[in-house]
């Protein structure tokens, strides 16, 4: 009992608590030392309105009272039992208290109202807990006319209840007919249960597959008609003056009642089924009469509700804190609002021409777009969220601005070095040979060595030394011809620079790449020649303890024999 009365005493506190939380971690824009001292605060506060209040209402829970109300400690639902009451069922006591709910006892139909406001006067939580089970028995009403004008106060007096609570309180139609033994069943919307007493519930196909339900099926099938036909219907009709009411959920039982051969449910009986009622009835104990299946379904509709004074500070804190968090939001959105548009002005003011300062506000302008597209794709914070956050249009703004920089021009790019070009060194063949010889003459060496001075070996370039002869004779032997005379020139070279031979490249064309015309004497003097070159190749020349210089000249190899 002190855990629930300390549970209802600090569950106000407790809301309000956190509504100020929420306020101050999700709308304040103070750093997180500021909110913690303030969170203590609000702890603290919280925690001496719990005690003041519990010492309140202590002294009050530590007297249960008696008489036809339940004690205040219970949460469970409060069920006011009114219709066909009779003192068998309530054999010993206006009240009936279990683990799971507590039901009274409304002797008429006319006093469940003022029994109502006498209890929530002693209570005023217990309004969230009330539930109305009206109990009909078709076996002694012989008067349908009756029984609808019995349901139709039923209908008037939750109309009362509703004004009384300011919530429409559940009904429970609770039937029993005469017939074969059976369990509760509970109807809630469009399941059917099963309750046998001590046993797990089973739906109620299941439970009419077992044989012996056999004979137990014309009395379900007719009783459902009857409630469907008379009670449901004028619980259901549409009325100006009295609401309808739907039930919350409706339990049906057969058993020995006392019955009246007039009564609805035998003449409905013995007119489809041809069954007549039982001429004996059996005593049962008072609980066979209580529907608990349903208390189970009521539990969660049903829960005490706070009220008084409490619950109207409850209340104003709720929209205290309401109203300062749309106000702090609507404040963010427009510091929001003011900071990109400070942004936006700065851009717009500088002219383009401008460049440096241009530059930074452009660099402004691109942070303000990452955060609003931040937003956009994981959702603004909390604190902007109740002040008609303008983000999307922010950024489309922005993104506007940003579209219109023009950057800079580049600068000029510095000229390309040319690329070197290969030497070429042409020498006359008559002035190195002999006609149709391929042996240096004697005087050659200085005209070698006046024309080959350029001509130097280094690593990553190839020394090309090429022959070519005019046409006159046969073209085999003038090939064969200039290729001698290259590998002559070549040897002198290698022997006399002691240049490694891995530097040389040796070509013979013969007559096939002529410089001049072969119709003259002049034109085959020239033809008649050895070219030397250089031209970059990889791994060409490669000198131990030298680093290989790179190819300056691709295209090199194209001036060879030109």
């Amino acid at each position: 009992m002190r855990g629930r009365t300390l549970a209802r005493t600090a569950l106000p506190a407790l809301l309000c608590l956190i509504a100020v939380l929420w306020l101050i971690w999700g709308f304040l824009a103070w750093p997180v030392a500021g909110k913690s001292v303030v969170t203590l605060l609000a702890l603290l506060l919280s925690v001496v309105l719990i005690r003041r209040r519990y010492r309140q209402q202590r002294p009050a829970q530590q007297t249960d009272e008696a008489g036809h109300f339940p004690p205040e400690s219970h949460t469970g639902p409060v069920v006011l039992v009114c219709g066909d009451v009779d003192d068998g069922m309530f054999a010993a006591g206006p009240t009936r208290g279990t683990v799971q709910g507590w039901y009274l006892r409304i002797a008429e139909l006319t006093g469940l109202t003022p029994f109502a406001e006498r209890l929530l006067a002693r209570t005023p939580t217990m309004a969230g807990q009330l539930t109305v089970m009206y109990r009909c028995l078709p076996d002694q009403h012989e008067d349908e006319a009756l029984l609808r004008a019995s349901l139709k106060a039923l209908r008037l007096q939750m109309k009362q209840l509703r004004e009384l609570t300011g919530y429409s309180v559940p009904v429970v139609l609770n039937t029993e007919f005469s017939g074969p033994d059976t369990p509760w069943i509970v109807v809630r919307g469009n399941t059917a249960l099963v309750c046998p007493e001590d046993e797990p519930a089973v739906t109620l196909s299941e439970w009419q597959q077992s044989p012996q339900t056999a004979c137990i099926q014309p009395y379900l099938t007719q009783a459902t008609s009857l409630l469907h036909a008379v009670m449901l219907d004028e619980l259901s009709k549409v009325d100006r003056l009295c609401p309808v009411v739907r039930p919350f959920a409706v339990t049906l039982r057969l058993g020995a009642v006392s019955t009246s051969t007039a009564a609805l449910w035998p003449q409905l009986l013995f007119r489809q089924t041809r069954i007549a009622p039982a001429g004996r009835v059996t005593a049962y104990e008072s609980r066979w009469h209580f529907a608990d299946a349903v208390l189970p379904l009521l539990a969660p509709y049903t829960t005490p509700l706070q009220g008084g004074k409490t619950g109207r500070r409850v209340v104003m804190v709720l929209l205290l804190c309401a109203l300062g968090a749309i106000a702090l939001s609507v404040r963010h959105n427009q510091a929001l609002i003011r900071k990109v548009s400070a942004d936006l002005q700065r851009w717009q003011a500088i002219p383009m021409r401008h460049y440096a300062p241009k530059a930074q506000a452009l660099h402004a302008l691109q942070q303000d777009a990452l955060l609003l597209e931040r937003w956009q794709r994981q959702g603004e914070p909390h604190r902007y969220g109740l002040g008609l956050y303008p983000g999307n249009r922010l950024w489309l703004a922005v993104q506007q601005a940003i579209d219109t920089w023009v950057p800079p021009p580049p600068p000029p790019k510095p000229k390309p070095k040319p690329k070197p070009v290969p030497k070429i060194v042409r020498l006359d063949s008559m002035s190195l040979f002999d006609s149709g010889k391929s042996v240096l003459k004697a005087g050659s060496t200085k005209m070698l060595v006046n024309s080959l001075v350029g001509i130097k070996a280094k690593p990553g370039w190839l020394i090309v030394v090429a022959g070519h002869t005019d046409n006159t004779g046969n073209a085999q032997l003038n090939q064969t011809l200039s290729l001698e005379r290259a590998a002559a020139v070549r040897d002198w070279m290698r022997d006399t620079g002691d240049v490694p031979e891995s530097c040389f490249a040796v070509q013979g064309y013969g007559a096939s790449r002529p410089i001049a015309t072969n119709d003259t004497p002049d034109g085959r003097a020239l033809n008649r020649r050895v070219e030397i070159s250089l031209v970059p190749q990889a791994n060409a020349c490669q000198i131990p303890g030298h680093t290989q210089a790179s190819s300056q000249d691709d295209d090199a190899s194209q001036h060879n024999g030109e």
